[in-house]
């Protein structure tokens, strides 16, 4: 069986064949947003896991705390860190997969779908036949390249705040179990 090759519109082709590199980075960009999106994905499993476990054990928390036992102070103190470290965690991965949806510009980007909100396909037709696609394909470059930084910067504080809850939820667990058995 033969494949079938996929076509490529002419205006695609010689604007590829210009060799300023534009659709290519574009589609390295796009990788690395894919890329951020995979981390945060990634992430959230983590942390549904986390939860898991300390939701498992709320009753023995919740024991250790109205026990009042001498270490009822320490249970109570890392269970509000771990619900600190639940909620930095949280804000940093909804940032992170949060959708982008403005632009920084006025006018159509025929690679830059907010930018299309509200534009006609006349005014659009218009923008193709001044603007060259390069130059669009430049400017999604650069949007893409700050909305990756803005999902690499959220994965980074998301991470800290994962390790923190690591840390600390199974501490309070452990102490839990400890003081109320």
């Amino acid at each position: 069986m033969r494949r079938s090759r996929a076509r490529i519109a002419p205006s695609t082709v010689a604007d590829a064949d210009r060799g300023d590199g534009a659709f290519q980075a574009l589609d390295q960009i796009a990788n690395w947003v894919r890329f951020a999106d995979t981390k945060a994905t990634l992430l959230t499993a983590g942390l549904g896991i986390v939860l898991s476990a300390l939701t498992a054990n709320v009753k023995t928390i919740a024991n250790a705390l109205r026990d009042g036992c001498p270490w009822a102070p320490v249970v109570g103190a890392l269970a509000g860190a771990t619900l600190l470290a639940v909620a930095w965690t949280v804000f940093w991965m909804v940032r992170a997969v949060g959708p982008q949806k403005g632009v920084q510009y006025a006018g159509p980007n025929r690679f830059a779908w907010p930018s299309l909100i509200g534009t006609s396909a006349e005014q659009l037709a218009d923008h193709v036949r001044t603007v060259d696609a390069s130059m669009d394909a430049w400017q999604q470059v650069v949007d893409l390249s700050a909305l990756a930084n803005r999902k690499f910067q959220a994965c980074g504080n998301a991470v800290k705040g994962l390790a923190v809850l690591v840390v600390l939820g199974p501490a309070c667990i452990a102490l839990s179990i400890g003081v109320t058995n």
